[in-house]
């Protein structure tokens, strides 16, 4: 009886710890859901201009707004962004250009944890 509670908690321990790791974002998930979702159609990831602003070294950075105001592009700043593309509009960017877009948070968090990466 010992041996098999022994195997059950271990079994426990290992899908606990498996769905942990699972549940981390993927740069390189987050980079492939920037395509299939539309997002690198707008956004650059190295010199080229394009519609929405760019998403190299954005993270961290202090972002100007169209009203003057200025954020940090943190993680909370991003996840609003993108769900809420129109709630703080970039300097130099026109309201309703970002569709708002269906992600789940696994997406969201991916697409985040790629633009953390875009130097």
């Amino acid at each position: 009886m010992t041996r098999i509670f022994s195997i059950v908690i271990l079994a426990g321990i290992l899908i606990i710890s498996n769905a942990c790791v699972a549940a981390q974002a993927s740069p390189q998930e987050g980079q492939n859901l920037a395509v299939i979702k539309g997002c690198s159609a707008c956004h650059a990831v190295d010199a080229t201009p394009k519609i929405g602003p760019s998403w190299v070294g954005l993270y961290g950075s202090q972002v100007e707004l169209a009203d003057g105001n200025f954020v940090t592009a943190d993680e909370s700043y991003l996840i609003e962004s993108i769900n809420e593309p129109n709630a703080k509009i970039v300097k130099g960017y026109s309201k309703g250009a970002m569709p708002q877009i269906a992600l789940t948070e696994e997406e969201l968090n991916a697409i985040v944890a790629y633009i953390k990466n875009v130097e």
